[in-house]
């Protein structure tokens, strides 16, 4: 019966008969984290550059001309 299953398309067949799947969704699921990751790190640079234009327009604002 899982032999029907695996052959609806040969691609896949392949894949789960070698033994490749679980490599093939590792990468895929370490990519993902990959991206998260960047992702975090990119909004919170993002997010002290967005701090300090703030604190320098208040800087500039609060000054005596």
């Amino acid at each position: 019966m899982n032999h029907l299953f695996f052959q609806i398309n040969p691609l896949e067949g392949f894949f789960f008969g070698s033994g490749k799947a679980m490599v093939v969704a590792g990468v895929a699921i370490i990519i993902l984290i990959g991206l998260g990751l960047w992702l975090f790190r990119m909004e919170s640079r993002l997010q002290r550059l967005n701090d300090a234009l703030d604190q320098r327009l208040n800087d500039a604002q609060n000054q005596p001309s």
